[in-house]
């Protein structure tokens, strides 16, 4: 059985209006939860496969990959999610994952040995 965590990234965006199309960017994330921003602030929360651990710290030492000058993490490693939560993936799959990432071409995919987004046509569900 898959465990899963959860990441609580906080960004801080170079105007109101970059963290306001960075939180429009992400809203169709499978991972995302939920997305919002105040003034020059965005707010991610993400639940994911705990081996992909690593694509929450990622923009922590690299802000700017998610256009942010400076970004906070805070992870939840025991979380107890509620009997009506369900993970959705779309049936429908693009060449480009909702936050912009072309993970054809993507380092962190080999780096990371990540599956890929599965949003995306390239999603190795049994990676």
């Amino acid at each position: 059985m898959t465990k899963y965590i959860c990441g609580i990234l906080i960004g801080e965006a170079p105007s109101e209006e970059k963290a306001e199309t960075q939180t429009r960017s992400m809203k169709n994330c499978p991972y995302l939860i939920s997305v919002g921003y105040t003034s020059n602030k965005f707010h991610f929360i993400f639940i994911v496969p705990e081996e992909k651990k690593w694509w929450l710290e990622y923009p922590v030492s690299s802000p700017n990959v998610i256009g942010a000058k400076k970004v906070t993490l805070e992870l939840v490693t025991n979380i107890i999610k509620p009997d009506r939560f369900e993970f959705t993936i779309l049936e429908e799959k693009f060449k480009t994952s909702s936050c912009g990432a072309n993970c054809e071409t993507c380092p962190l995919r080999l780096e990371y040995h990540c599956a890929c987004c599965p949003a995306t046509i390239y999603y190795e569900k049994n990676n």
